[in-house]
């Protein structure tokens, strides 16, 4: 019984709306879910408070959504209800953590916007870039009294878990922050490095190739340091000179500094950490 009023209301909450006036379509949607019929009496007596509870759920999910990814909501206008309707109706939340509402929905929606010829092409860079914002802002960052380790070549790098290395299409982390603006990002391909720093500000750095190929290797694959360097030169063509060396060490130094790189790693390393292709508008630049 429990499960069949349950179920009744999360096809009434997120389902396709059934008007207030249609006895046929409520009866229906009764029967459907299986409900008992002195329960069936008391939803069909109530249904019109039970449409503002609709209401009220669906609302705090959209400005959720708007909250976390306002520029990309804006960009939408008219495109973003459509997608959000049939997100709830086919792929809805399953936990009632707000924060774990954009990752899911942005999994359910990019695939969607990227096959519409009307909506920027940068849309999906855009909206995973502001909502990475909030996931590395939930995650640790460096604690204020930290003394970073010495490096080891023959060791990994051990990093702060708030941080996130990501490649974008587009240059949209330079998009203005004004909701309003109709500006367009520069054509990219543009890489990032965002961290949260002690200070606990979400902050990103633009990457050159061989710092990219460099973190890639210390972050996604968790290889020594020795490794990652040598890789690193190899795939952008470079010479690993005393001078690429020097390059190599001062960035390391600089991460450091920054609160996002803790020093040499223990014996699991980074190996196995998860990393989402997201970006954040950081509001502190690096």
């Amino acid at each position: 019984m429990q499960k069949a009023l349950e179920t009744a209301l999360a096809e009434l909450t997120l389902g396709s709306e059934i008007a207030v006036g249609d006895a046929g379509a409520i009866a229906a949607w009764l029967e459907r879910n299986q409900v008992a019929a002195e329960d069936a009496e008391a939803l069909t007596r109530d249904f019109p408070r039970l449409q503002v509870y609709r209401g009220l759920v669906r609302g705090n999910l959209r400005e959720a959504l708007r909250a976390t990814m306002p520029r990309t909501v804006a960009r939408l206008g008219a495109a973003f209800e459509p997608v959000f309707a049939e997100f709830l109706r086919v792929s809805p939340p399953v936990t009632h953590y707000l924060r774990e509402l954009t990752p899911r929905f942005l999994h359910f929606a990019a695939p969607r916007w990227e096959m519409d010829a009307a909506l920027p092409k940068y849309i999906c860079d855009l909206a995973r870039h502001e909502a990475l914002q909030v996931e590395v802002a939930s995650l640790l960052a460096r604690p204020m009294d930290h003394v970073t380790a010495e490096l080891s070549v023959d060791e990994g790098v051990a990093f702060i878990d708030a941080v996130r290395l990501v490649t974008y299409a587009w240059a949209v982390h330079r998009l203005p922050d004004d909701e309003t603006s109709d500006a367009e990002p520069e054509p990219g391909p543009v890489s990032l490095l965002v961290y949260r720093s002690p200070e606990h500000d979400v902050r990103y750095l633009e990457l050159g190739p061989f710092a990219v190929a460099l973190l890639s290797g210390l972050l996604g694959e968790g290889a020594t340091l020795r490794v990652a360097l040598t890789r690193a030169a190899h795939s952008t063509g470079l010479e690993l000179s005393d001078e690429l060396l020097d390059r190599a060490a001062r960035l390391l130094a600089e991460l450091a500094e920054r609160g996002a790189l803790l020093g040499k790693a223990g014996p699991i390393g980074n190996a196995g950490r998860r990393h989402a292709n997201l970006m954040p508008k950081p509001r502190t630049p690096a």
